[in-house]
């Protein structure tokens, strides 16, 4: 029963994510509800499972993954505190924050209810969505309609896009694929039905394909392969000195917009940069590349048209949203923050995944976070709820059983040398049983 309730909460969710209802003024997400339902499953599942392995591992996990999300959260409640902000300019940071949170328990609760095998549930969700929605346009456009869109697509590599490939041009759930295909790509040979899903995933992450993502998952696959081909020592260094340099590149490339870096490529390159230029320039005046900036507050982004740089009371969709993940992070918290931030988002992390999981899960994590790297340079995934979920599920369910049974042997050991009642162990549900 657990397994289809799962799965018709999940594929739901992902299907309903451009869905949205109305309570009052505010317009909320039909995906939202599905997320909350997933975790609630896992809450009633918690209550008659008790699978104390599971959660100890999981709520470690959980909270290295939202650190990168609590971070600029503080920084902001400073910032807000300080400049006297109104409570619209605070409700509208935090309700950036909240659903970053509700990606990871989403993903916690799914790995919580299925171990391991919560990434196959969660994959085959966005599978059966994004199938549920190649049905719709092919009953609207025909089939062969589709296949010829589909084959330009792919021929002009994203440059031409026809009205039935456009219904299906969803950023969030094609990006979401990326992290699962990093994964399968390095475990093809240990995966259960590796070949099924990897032709599965990387089909439907064409359909919907995005030029950025392409190089971003190859680089990836590239970083975490040959990374993993290295000792284990020099491995981890390795990892790290890679994280610092990701760190000083994202500072550069934010100092290098701020004095013209775009301009440039265009003028001497003559470089399309889709209104990056403009949209840059009336950026400018918000803020500096100095220690003592302080930050604008996290969704300070949304008071602002960037296309003209008009300026709105109160928060909205802006028309050309800042295409720079980087640039919007150091908007919101500063010099400060953002170095902060980026400890929180790199090497704390990256620390604990080799620290946890090994040489293995190490390399893959800083695999993602490599993909994650190439798509913040120019997009704005650094709040899409799927591409969340999916980068933190990925490193979180790997050896998730063997570590929860791990876990839960010795807090045992530690009760018994207390002279407390150890519970006995759940052979079945702490080394891998689905959810009952």
């Amino acid at each position: 029963m657990v397994p289809v309730l799962y799965t018709a909460l999940a594929t739901a969710m992902f299907f309903l994510q451009d869905s949205y209802f109305s309570i009052g003024d505010i317009e909320l997400s039909l995906k939202n509800p599905c997320a909350l339902g997933i975790v609630f499953l896992a809450l009633l599942n918690l209550i008659v499972t008790v699978r104390l392995g599971r959660v100890m591992v999981l709520v470690r996990h959980s909270l290295i993954q939202i650190l990168p999300f609590m971070i600029p959260l503080v920084f902001s409640a400073a910032i807000w505190v300080s400049s006297g902000a109104d409570s619209t300019a605070v409700l509208n940071g935090v309700s950036m924050v909240v659903p970053q949170l509700l990606s990871v328990l989403v993903a916690a609760a799914t790995l919580y209810l299925f171990g391991e095998k919560g990434i196959w549930y969660c994959l085959g969700a966005m599978c059966a969505a994004n199938f549920l929605s190649v049905l719709a346009v092919i009953w609207e456009g025909g089939a062969g309609r589709f296949l010829q869109e589909f084959c330009t697509l792919l021929m002009t590599f994203s440059g031409e896009t026809g009205p039935l490939m456009v219904q299906l041009e969803s950023h969030d759930i094609t990006f979401a694929f990326g992290p699962f295909l990093i994964y399968l790509l390095l475990n093809w040979k240990h995966a259960p039905r590796s070949l099924f899903w990897l032709v599965l995933t990387a089909l439907f992450f064409l359909i919907g394909l995005k030029r950025i993502a392409v190089p971003a998952v190859a680089l990836g696959f590239a970083a975490a392969f040959f990374l993993h081909l290295l000792p284990e020592k020099a491995t981890r260094q390795t990892a790290l000195g890679t994280a610092a340099a990701m760190m000083i590149v994202s500072f550069l490339y934010i100092a290098g917009i701020r004095y013209g870096l775009f301009s440039y490529l265009e003028e001497r390159f003559q470089i399309e940069t889709m209104g990056r230029v403009e949209m840059f320039a009336n950026l400018e005046p918000y803020y500096d590349i100095a220690f003592t900036f302080m930050g604008r507050g996290t969704g300070f982004e949304r008071f602002v048209d960037w296309a003209s740089g008009t300026v709105y009371q109160t928060p909205g969709q802006t028309r050309m949203p800042i295409h720079n993940d980087f640039l919007r992070m150091y908007l919101n918290v500063g010099f400060v923050g953002y170095w902060v931030w980026l400890w929180g988002w790199l090497v704390a992390r990256l620390r604990y995944w080799f620290r946890q999981g090994g040489k293995d899960v190490g390399c893959l994590f800083l695999g993602i976070c490599v993909y994650c790297f190439v798509l913040y340079t120019t997009d704005n995934t650094i709040y899409y709820p799927y591409t969340l979920t999916a980068c933190a599920l990925v490193p979180m369910a790997c050896g998730l059983d063997a570590q929860a049974k791990a876990a839960l042997e010795k807090r045992c050991a530690q009760w018994s040398r207390w002279g407390g009642e150890a519970p006995a162990l759940r052979s079945g549900s702490e080394a891998g049983g689905d959810a009952v």
